[in-house]
């Protein structure tokens, strides 16, 4: 059996640490709301564990961190939270260097992000993206 990364699966990996459960028994991806239990001891000896998560945040100062202009990467330096999504979104539609390359290098980063978590877990995967 063999987890297929599509899309819907992508648009999976975003949102908070627990709304998402992969099964090991039929390799799918449960909303928390779906789950035949709410104790998580009940759900890992049942097969389930967290699906990957993804932030916003992450990806933003992954990219952030990738770009070769150290005037704009400092800019970051000392910023926060929601504070540091906010002030990329205002980088990203005043400069050209911050918003070219940004959305490849996000699908990138989730699809190495998903693959990674797919290796640590031991769930055999294929990309249909």
């Amino acid at each position: 059996m063999k987890l297929v990364i599509d899309e819907k699966i992508i648009q999976s990996i975003w949102g908070s640490s627990t709304e998402f459960w992969f099964s090991r028994v039929d390799y799918r991806i449960y909303r928390d709301i779906e789950l035949p239990s709410d104790d998580t001891a009940k759900l890992f000896e049942s097969g389930f564990i967290p699906f990957a998560n993804i932030s916003n945040e992450e990806v933003i100062r992954a990219y952030v961190e990738s770009l070769s202009n150290k005037k704009i990467v400092s800019a970051f330096e000392n910023i926060e939270g929601e504070r540091y999504v906010d002030t990329f979104w205002k980088y990203y539609n005043a400069y050209k260097e911050v918003s070219d390359g940004f959305e490849a290098f996000e699908e990138a980063y989730v699809e190495k992000k998903l693959e990674e978590w797919c290796d640590e877990n031991a769930i055999e995967y294929e990309i249909k993206i």
